[in-house]
């Protein structure tokens, strides 16, 4: 999700105080902060969190040429390091918070970048024009390059009915299978998970959604696969 740390958010007056509060009370027991370009409010939020049970991902949604992509952490990755990490991919502080700016190098270049600095890497709303992977005016040679590269960890997607067939890799062209996962991509208080998954993780941290992602088949589900109502735990 996002904060008024991104130039997109509709309400700059939301605290962090209000996003922990909606997200509890969407049932979320884990988030992800993954502002544009930026990691301004994740010690923000993480203080907000203290004490009520909800667990915060530093991370951080980069745009680059071909696609915008979440860069997830370790829980403990300090503000120090996710600033330095942004400088590594070619973004000043100038260009924190819009996702107009992209990083230096191309998508690959990033998704190497991310892992070497201990970070998992999924492709955000990916059938999303124009900047999901898939929909934007990079070659198809270059998506396919995207999807098949090994330092991408998870496909996020807001088609649910498409999930089988990137598991299975039986989508044309993109024969590798994927993880998929969803998420509120929210830019707004009232759409704090909206689109929940259920990811099985013990305990929570980068290490075991690492694990559950690889482990795609039992550790992860949507709600509409459980017969859930539109909640998460």
């Amino acid at each position: 999700m996002h904060t008024p740390k991104s130039a997109c958010f509709s309400d700059m007056s939301v605290t962090p105080e209000q996003i922990v509060d909606a997200a509890l009370a969407a049932g979320l027991e884990a988030i992800a902060i993954t502002d544009h370009n930026s990691a301004e409010a994740i010690d923000e939020v993480r203080q907000a969190s203290n004490g009520k049970g909800l667990i915060v991902f530093p991370g951080i949604e980069l745009s680059t040429v071909g696609g915008h992509i979440l860069a997830l952490f370790p829980l403990d990755t300090s503000l120090v390091e996710l600033r330095d990490f942004l400088g590594y991919v070619g973004l000043d502080r100038k260009q924190w918070g819009d996702s107009i700016n992209v990083t230096s190098g191309d998508t690959e270049e990033a998704l190497r970048k991310i892992d070497e600095r201990g970070g998992l890497a999924i492709a955000a709303h990916v059938e999303r024009w124009p900047s999901g992977f898939l929909e934007t005016q990079q070659p198809r040679a270059v998506k396919m390059a995207i999807h098949a590269s090994d330092y991408l960890s998870a496909l996020e997607i807001t088609i649910p009915r498409n999930k089988p067939r990137w598991n299975a890799g039986t989508v044309r062209g993109y024969p590798r299978k994927r993880a998929c996962t969803q998420g509120s991509d929210a830019h707004a208080l009232d759409e704090i998970g909206r689109r929940p998954v259920y990811i099985r993780m013990e305990p929570i941290s980068i290490d075991t959604l690492r694990e559950a992602l690889k482990d795609y088949d039992t550790a992860i589900r949507f709600p509409e696969e459980l017969g859930c109502e539109k909640k998460s735990s």
